[in-house]
């Protein structure tokens, strides 16, 4: 295997060690990866793992609801920033050329 080849690999590889002294909140069940919150990991598994039981499915299915909610809200946020800063230049074109 190349060098480069390597770099690539660890590049998509994550991070998954835990600091000493602290327990990650969720595990994975299949390959022991550990999640700072139980969402991601059933994230993780509804997307990775073919072998995932019901219950598993139905509590990916959840937390990806959750998860298009919160990015449908940052959007939100986002485009509503947006507004704001394009108004505010907007106004202070207008206020500048009157002066």
């Amino acid at each position: 295997m190349s060098a480069q080849t390597r770099g690539r690999e660890e590049a998509m590889r994550p991070e998954t060690e835990v600091p000493a002294g602290e327990d990650p909140e969720a595990t994975c069940p299949y390959c022991e990866r550990p999640f700072s919150a139980e969402r991601l990991r059933d994230l993780h598994v509804g997307t990775r793992h073919e072998q995932a039981t019901d219950d598993e499915l139905r509590a990916y299915e959840t937390a990806r609801e959750a998860e298009s909610e919160e990015l449908f809200t940052y959007h939100l946020k986002v485009a509503g920033a947006l507004g704001a800063v394009y108004a505010l230049l907007f106004l202070l074109a207008v206020v500048g050329f009157s002066l």
